[in-house]
């Protein structure tokens, strides 16, 4: 006697095929959101790695500003629009000033009487060492040749003619602003007072009496596309809206000056 043979039936074999599409379909989107959150916490990384790496870099670098071994702030002269202009900014110091800024830029200065002095100073790994030397150094924000913004600084040395190039330190920084601690030193009737403000660089009238910066970073990842919509982020109370939709997020520092104290 013949055994019958059976198999699946083509609404069967359907209804498997659908099953399986289903099923691959759900496996796509668990591994898709699994590659963006492993986008999203490698840009993290590499945002917070960067910003704790320049602010750490910055802060022991303005621990300079305004150092001289024998204590003579008054020579550091007067300068010229001529000694701005190599440094290719418009900031101009005052005698015996060692720091001076805008919202978004920062230069400041320092004297170097040991090659020691110039370990912890960002953008002076050119120079050489010459005693009694005035070092000046710029700190700001710029877009490179292909439109990445990039945290740079630039460096002059009295004994040399010329200013260095402009030396990128990181990349993907949105924006650089600064705020300035100051002392208030107005009031006459108590010249005691040992309050202070922090204040944009328009409101200072004397940048000796600076003792503070307090520094904002935004950075941003380097992939774009990770976020759903552009995001916004604060600075002091101001607020901005992304113009893509990569991750933005703002770091900040308060660093205190050691010049003051002199």
């Amino acid at each position: 006697m013949t055994q019958k043979q059976s198999g699946m039936t083509l609404i069967e074999l359907l209804i498997g095929m659908l099953l399986s599409l289903f099923l691959i379909a759900g496996m796509s989107q668990i591994f898709m959101q699994s590659q963006k959150n492993f986008a999203l916490e490698r840009n993290l990384s590499d945002m917070t790695e960067d910003a704790i790496f320049v602010l750490d870099l910055l802060s022991k670098s303005l621990s300079l500003a305004g150092y001289s071994s024998d204590g003579k702030m008054d020579l550091f002269l007067t300068e010229t629009q001529a000694d701005a202009k190599l440094m290719n900014s418009t900031i101009i110091f005052n005698q015996s000033e060692y720091i001076h800024g805008v919202n978004d830029e920062l230069i400041y200065r320092f004297k170097i009487t040991s090659a020691t002095d110039l370990k912890n100073s960002l953008c002076t790994e050119p120079l050489d060492f010459t005693a009694n030397d005035i070092i000046k150094v710029r700190i700001y924000e710029d877009k490179d040749g292909d439109g990445v913004p990039v945290f740079y600084c630039k460096v002059k040395q009295t004994s040399v003619t010329d200013s260095f190039n402009a030396k990128p330190l990181i990349s993907q920084v949105e924006k650089l602003e600064f705020r300035y601690g100051v002392q208030n030193k107005n009031d006459v009737n108590n010249p005691s007072d040992d309050t202070f403000y922090y204040a944009k660089s328009a409101d200072i009238d004397d940048w000796k009496n600076v003792f503070a910066v307090k520094v904002f970073l935004v950075m941003r990842s380097a992939d774009n596309n990770l976020t759903s919509a552009k995001m916004k982020y604060t600075i002091e109370n101001t607020s901005y809206t992304a113009s893509d939709n990569r991750l933005y997020h703002v770091f900040s520092k308060t660093i205190y000056l050691q010049a003051l104290a002199q």
